[in-house]
């Protein structure tokens, strides 16, 4: 592990005690693989959607070639180009303890405890044990544009309409018992949301994006609370934190209810 490679982990991860921690136990890193190298673009526009016109990039443009995406407001994404015609997008960050990730030139590969992660967002090799949020990228060959689209949704799950996301209970009964859930990224918002029916018998919305960095949580059901893969930080079900790193909540949405379901208002 060169101290340069020691240095930039060190600076994407940030400068915490968890960071620091990360960067240090590395005597196992991968020794041919760095992070992807950081590419800053604009915020999407209302369509939700980065285009890329591949041959300004050279780490993009040949085959085998990847860039991380440092994007306004949002996690950090890995593109990446295993050859021809073929792109994918999916998160940047390994699941594991938070690294960020590198490309051999076919799966996603965490220079720290090499975890490795399929194009589609599975996990391939452990210790990481959950997959990478990924991400639509479609390539025009004639104009050499990669898009990709930051607002796509789960199929099957509600999309956003007016800016509100409408989940019925004959599609999600299990809200209709206390400590149900439910959960999914709808399409017009791009994040995954989740959905619970609380003990009382009210309900929460939370967004799925831990605030410490940009890492997709997960329920614990035998917790009982939210789980950040990444470095271990945990929220509740309306998305106070009950354990750091993370010190600022999960981003709350307003939810409405009647005898046919849940509404969820997103924007």
């Amino acid at each position: 592990m060169s101290t340069s490679r020691r240095g930039f982990l060190k600076g994407v991860l940030g400068t915490g005690a968890v960071a620091g921690a990360a960067a240090a136990a590395l005597p196992g890193c991968a020794p041919d693989i760095d992070p992807a190298p950081v590419l800053d673009v604009p915020a999407p526009g209302d369509d939700g959607k980065v285009s890329l016109v591949v041959p300004r990039y050279p780490d993009l443009s040949r085959d085998g070639g990847a860039v991380t995406l440092r994007i306004p407001g949002m996690e950090n994404l890995l593109l990446v180009h295993p050859g021809g015609e073929t792109f994918a997008v999916m998160s940047a960050t390994c699941t594991h303890v938070g690294c960020p990730l590198g490309f051999n030139g076919q799966e996603a590969v965490c220079p720290c405890h090499l975890s490795r992660f399929g194009t589609d967002g599975r996990v391939t090799h452990p210790p990481a044990k959950v997959g990478l949020k990924t991400f639509p990228a479609q390539y025009n060959a004639a104009t050499q544009v990669v898009t990709i689209d930051l607002k796509a949704g789960d199929v099957g799950f509600p999309s956003v309409v007016n800016g509100k996301v409408a989940l019925t209970f004959a599609q999600f009964p299990q809200l209709q018992t206390s400590g149900g859930v439910a959960q999914g990224k709808p399409q017009g918002y791009g994040n995954t949301l989740f959905v619970f029916r609380l003990d009382d018998g009210s309900f929460s919305a939370v967004d799925g994006m831990c605030t410490h960095q940009g890492c997709t949580v997960t329920f614990d059901s035998g917790a009982n609370d939210l789980l950040c893969p990444c470095h271990s930080s945990t929220f509740t079900k309306e998305g106070a934190v009950t354990q750091g790193p993370a010190t600022v909540p999960l981003k709350k949405f307003t939810v409405t209810s009647d005898a046919s379901g849940v509404t969820v208002t997103v924007a």
